[in-house]
């Protein structure tokens, strides 16, 4: 059994918002020389780029004409980056999807990468491309594209999203790139010595980011995002915490009001104050004798007594030595302090972040999140049980608290 897809006023709008940026741009390639670097030689191989002929002039007042569209606030646009706020549930990944589509149809750009925050997303992003496959395909005669997730043992893919002509897609989720040590960023045997992110930069991609309030959070990822030359980076989320050029804007009493979720409920689990396990509390940060922070942990002193203290850690402080040798501090190991105003935290090895002034260990966030995802689950399925006669169609979220992240 195939999905079938209609189409929806406001996502066509939410489309030609972004569409309609480029108004005045010719329907053109550009090709560049993919040099083998090993042999210092042009022989290998033709690649295809993107290629942007209106200034920066036009583009901002494509864009003006379109935030006045859709009566938003009118921006200058001091970059090439483009907020798209769509409410969750209305069809975002779809509308993207489409996005791409009306670009190569109206202006012949085929390089797209597609970056997500994490690899749960990252499979969801690619199944809906598969799902939507057939849908675009009919609607756009059948262009060829391919879709893909960049993996670092399949380098090969780079370099034919590098050399197609066709519409080329690459899913990658930030952490695969946004470190100099990333297989991405370095030289290579199967790229004739050159580097992945070498090979996207000629292409001049136009940069797609899903959910960037986890994607280019911090100043490492946003370089990142800039390293990968994009000829423009649109950003779309349900809430935005960085809102740069809105171009379309669909809040979720837009969404209500126009018939496309129903009610919102919200449900709650509290748990007490369990000490038996790690207590963690960001305190402040520093840079002003290399990156130090203050944190206030639960620490074990020589006779065995466990007291809440605080510590100076710097990148590299592994807290299970500085606990006491604390088994329930095992893994908590500081790589990286941010101390840009407003954002300033804290990322652990295992990529989890924890900002200024926020705690985690006061309870058993383990034990929340499985109540949550229960509750969310009874709940869910009670709702679509009571609603299916009547075709409402039933969204149910997870969150998590951002003081834990």
């Amino acid at each position: 059994m195939k999905l079938k897809f209609k189409h929806q006023q406001f996502q066509t709008d939410a489309v030609h918002a972004v569409v309609d940026l480029f108004k005045g741009q010719p329907r053109q390639q550009d090709t560049f020389t993919i040099t083998n670097e090993k042999q210092l030689s042009l022989d290998a191989g033709l690649g295809f780029s993107n290629v942007l002929t209106l200034d920066n002039g036009r583009i901002i007042n494509n864009m003006q004409e379109v935030q006045r569209r859709f009566s938003l606030p009118v921006t200058e646009g001091a970059s090439r980056h483009f907020c798209v706020e769509m409410e969750t549930g209305t069809g975002k990944t779809y509308v993207y999807t489409k996005t791409i589509f009306e670009l190569n149809k109206q202006y012949g750009f085929t390089k797209f990468i597609v970056v997500v925050p994490s690899v749960a997303i990252r499979e969801g992003v690619h199944k809906s491309f598969q799902i939507t496959a057939d849908h675009f395909a009919r609607d756009y005669d059948e262009v060829a594209v391919r879709c893909f997730i960049y993996n670092s043992k399949g380098l090969s893919d780079v370099r034919n999203f590098a050399t197609s002509s066709e519409i080329e897609i690459m899913i990658i989720n930030i952490d695969a790139f946004k470190k100099s040590e990333n297989i991405f960023n370095q030289s290579h045997e199967r790229l004739s010595g050159a580097a992945a992110i070498s090979m996207i930069q000629d292409t001049n991609p136009i940069v797609i980011i899903d959910e960037p309030q986890s994607v280019d959070n911090t100043p490492k990822a946003k370089e990142a995002i800039a390293s990968l030359n994009p000829l423009a980076v649109l950003r779309y989320s349900a809430t935005h915490r960085e809102k740069i050029n809105t171009l379309y804007r669909l809040t979720p009493v837009d969404a209500y009001n126009e018939g496309l979720v129903k009610q919102i409920c919200v449900s709650s689990n509290e748990l007490d104050s369990d000490f038996n396990h790690p207590y963690i509390r960001l305190a402040s940060v520093s840079h002003e004798h290399g990156y130090s922070a203050k944190l206030e942990i639960d620490r074990r002193d020589k006779s065995g007594k466990v007291t809440r203290k605080i510590i100076t850690i710097k990148p590299g402080t592994d807290l299970f030595a500085l606990s006491g040798n604390r088994d329930l501090y095992e893994g908590y190991q500081i790589v990286g302090i941010d101390c840009t105003p407003g954002l300033e935290c804290i990322e652990f090895a295992d990529g989890t972040f924890l900002k200024l002034g926020k705690a985690i260990g006061e309870r058993d966030e383990n034990l929340i999140k499985r109540a949550q995802i229960r509750r969310t689950i009874e709940a869910h399925l009670e709702k679509e049980l009571r609603y299916l006669h009547m075709g409402i169609k039933v969204l149910s979220l997870f969150c998590i608290d951002e003081g834990a992240k």
